[in-house]
């Protein structure tokens, strides 16, 4: 996941009185959202095995979460819409979100060149609630229809011609571009109009109550500030896995498995078994630099990983 966040752009003719039940639902999706980026991380740095991108739970996790983060976007802009709309003030949080979508995205390209965050749940949510707005009003029937259709193409409809870079963040690729998250708008908009449907079905969602005793009021503080979570805290947990990568180098079963493989091969071409230990030890510290490392140890070698594996076998062999 990569990952998860989200700040919905909120505006208002008058300022809503906060709702501290959906501050908690925020922080909680926030905890999830965390757990799932440090296990990413995790994996990344070789100290653990998950398969994010290939065990259904896992994928299903991914899609609980960020379908969460979607639907309370939508509620929040019913919430923060009903009195009118404050241009102003919409404008000015949209423009937040979309200075972090910009944040993410350089950082990204900075990081893993060869699958940046083009188009993730920043640049969603930033995309999503100007479309939303156009829904806020409508029955919530027509707004829930909407949703469904949305989820129904946007995940069994694909075309070369969104392959386009200019026209993946759409969704309907035929082909699944190389990005650490990737969330289009076709199927993904899907749970922001099923949360605008159902505020609008449920304005008094969340309405009167309460939250008492200090976890509670910490997730919902977390909720209140969203956005500033989102950007904080996946650096955070990238730092203390990489610290933790360098102070004790940890060797699961999969990185145990892929240096026996790779010391075997080298050793059949006729090298020293201490060479191709180093060599392999190269390739798989050159192959998680270049953000290769997780589709490797998950057995997907596309065309990409296949392309990275060769470029880290000849950068690392020695003589």
């Amino acid at each position: 996941m990569s990952v998860i966040g989200i700040m919905p752009a909120q505006g208002l003719a008058r300022r809503p009185s906060r709702r501290p039940a959906i501050d908690v639902a925020r922080g909680l999706a926030l905890v999830a959202m965390a757990a799932y980026h440090g296990s990413w991380d995790a994996t990344y740095f070789g100290l653990a095995g998950f398969d994010l991108l290939g065990d259904p739970l896992w994928l299903a996790a991914r899609t609980a979460i960020l379908s969460s983060f979607l639907l309370l976007a939508g509620i929040g802009l019913v919430l923060a819409t009903g009195g009118g709309v404050d241009a102003g003030r919409f404008l000015r949080r949209l423009g937040r979100v979309a200075a972090g979508a910009a944040a993410v995205s350089a950082a990204s390209y900075a990081l893993f060149p060869d699958s940046p965050i083009f188009f993730g749940v920043l640049h969603h949510i930033t995309v999503a609630s100007v479309i939303g707005l156009a829904f806020v009003r409508l029955p919530a029937v027509v707004t829930l229809a909407v949703a469904a259709a949305a989820v129904l193409v946007g995940t069994t409809q694909g075309f070369p011609l969104f392959d386009n870079p200019w026209l993946r963040w759409i969704g309907l690729t035929s082909v699944a571009p190389d990005s650490n998250d990737f969330v289009p708008l076709l199927p993904w908009i899907g749970g922001v109009l099923a949360g605008i449907g159902l505020g609008r079905l449920w304005p008094g969602l969340g309405e009167g109550i309460g939250v008492t005793g200090r976890a509670a009021r910490l997730l919902a503080f977390g909720g209140r500030h969203s956005l500033a979570v989102y950007l904080l805290h996946q650096p955070l947990l990238f730092g203390i896995a990489w610290a933790a990568a360098q102070l004790m180098p940890a060797e699961t079963p999969t990185m145990r498995g892929f240096q026996a493989s790779c010391v075997a091969s080298c050793e059949r071409a006729g090298v020293a078994k201490a060479t191709c230990t180093a060599n392999c030890g190269c390739v798989q510290s050159e192959l998680a630099r270049n953000g290769l490392w997780e589709g490797i140890v998950a057995n997907r070698t596309g065309e990409r990983e296949q392309r990275g594996l060769e470029a880290a076998v000849m950068a690392c062999r020695k003589p």
